[in-house]
């Protein structure tokens, strides 16, 4: 009745989004595009480009290809992207409206390129729409190429820039392993045409990384690592290690994390037997718990929109994981673990600020903020920003 996740439109959008000159193109009634839109900049705070037919009840009854077509004219022009992504919505899925053929015939009057993705909300969830994103632009425009010489990564299903993606590629360049394309976050469509060239794949979303990763083990031979995102001291040290082992990179790893040890036993003093809540995706619940368990804070509650291939495996090697876990269970269900459970803090996301408000609870933002929150120094940010929140809350 009060659903956690959202639809594969929404998933399709920011997957496409995501990508730098490249245009969503929504075949579908006005609000789609304005709500998703809505939802994207307020999460990201910078404004997102999406197009859309604005379909009107008499499109729906008798049929919207020719005002499709227009809009494509229009928006190529307008807009002169990259690419356009054409998305179905519910309404043009329900009529059978054939958003391939438009596409397919419209091609050769546009100057970018154009992919279609069949996104009605009620197919799927949002996971099935990133992933249909990728698995479409690898299968279009992934060409088989020659390796680098220095060793080179692909990270897969990571739709958010910021300072967590600057960090993490940053940090793997520093080590000697080149960055050769983020898909989607920032990408271009000449870094999806280079994705055969690296050496290696890093799935970076449990629930949309691992199909795409498949598909190019599967066209190209290129492995794949899927490990939690690298949040927290230990979880941290084993992403990057298990890289460096893979290139057999020489690189002082240990010495970093146990600088970085040292002061996070510091915010452990302060911290330790605190009770959280997690309220996040798959992809960050793991590295969370590990991060909190080395606080020595106590994971009272781990509540997710759904679950990927190896969440729970995960999960059960945190260190003392015993937590509850909810999985796309309702909102009031969600609130209702958390007055069970009485966390000193949420940690979450955006999302969560109604129930933080309406708890009484402190809310710690991790996973739509422009803090960095990934990687050694990302631990000590989240840290201070746990011991901040408490500190306010209790006056």
């Amino acid at each position: 009745m009060e659903p956690v996740s959202t639809c594969k439109l929404f998933g399709a959008v920011r997957a496409a989004a995501a990508m730098k000159n490249t245009l969503p193109v929504i075949h579908g009634p006005r609000g789609c595009g304005y709500h998703i839109r809505y939802l994207l900049t307020a999460r990201g705070g910078k404004r997102i480009r999406i197009a859309s037919t604005e379909l009107v009840e008499e499109d729906v009854v008798f049929g919207a290809s020719d005002k499709l077509r227009r809009t494509l004219m229009n928006a190529d022009e307008t807009h002169n992207p990259d690419l356009m992504v054409v998305m179905s919505s519910c309404a043009t899925s329900i009529i059978g409206e054939d958003i391939r053929r438009v596409a397919e015939e419209s091609a050769g009057d546009l100057g970018s390129e154009v992919i279609t993705v069949s996104a009605g909300g009620f197919e799927s969830t949002q996971g099935e729409g990133y992933e249909e994103v990728m698995t479409a632009l690898i299968e279009k425009f992934c060409l088989e190429g020659e390796p680098p010489r220095e060793p080179g990564v692909n990270i897969i299903g990571e739709f958010r820039g910021g300072p967590d993606l600057r960090h993490i590629t940053g940090s793997l360049e520093m080590m000697g392993v080149s960055v050769n394309c983020v898909l989607t976050a920032g990408c271009t469509l000449d870094d999806v045409r280079r994705i055969p060239s690296a050496h290696l794949n890093l799935s970076f979303c449990d629930v949309s990384g691992i199909g795409p990763c498949r598909l190019l083990e599967e066209k190209f031979g290129i492995p794949f690592h899927h490990h939690p995102f690298p949040m927290g001291l230990s979880n941290s040290r084993e992403f990057y290690a298990g890289i460096l082992r893979y290139f057999s990179i020489d690189y002082p790893l240990e010495e970093v994390y146990h600088d970085f040890m040292d002061a996070l036993m510091d915010r452990a003093a302060e911290l330790k037997g605190l009770r959280a809540a997690i309220v996040s995706g798959p992809t960050r619940a793991a590295a969370l718990a590990g991060l909190l368990s080395e606080l020595g804070m106590e994971v009272a509650l781990v509540s997710m929109d759904m679950i990927g291939e190896y969440t729970l495996e995960n999960l059960g090697r945190v260190p003392g994981f015993r937590s509850r876990v909810l999985v796309g269970t309702d909102v009031s269900d969600v609130e209702d673990a958390l007055r069970d459970a009485e966390p000193d803090v949420i940690v979450g996301g955006l999302a969560e600020t109604c129930l933080s408000e309406g708890l009484r609870m402190p809310l710690v933002d991790v996973m739509h903020g422009s803090v960095l929150t990934a990687g050694f120094q990302g631990a000590l940010n989240v840290a201070d920003k746990i011991r901040d929140a408490v500190s306010c809350s209790r006056g």
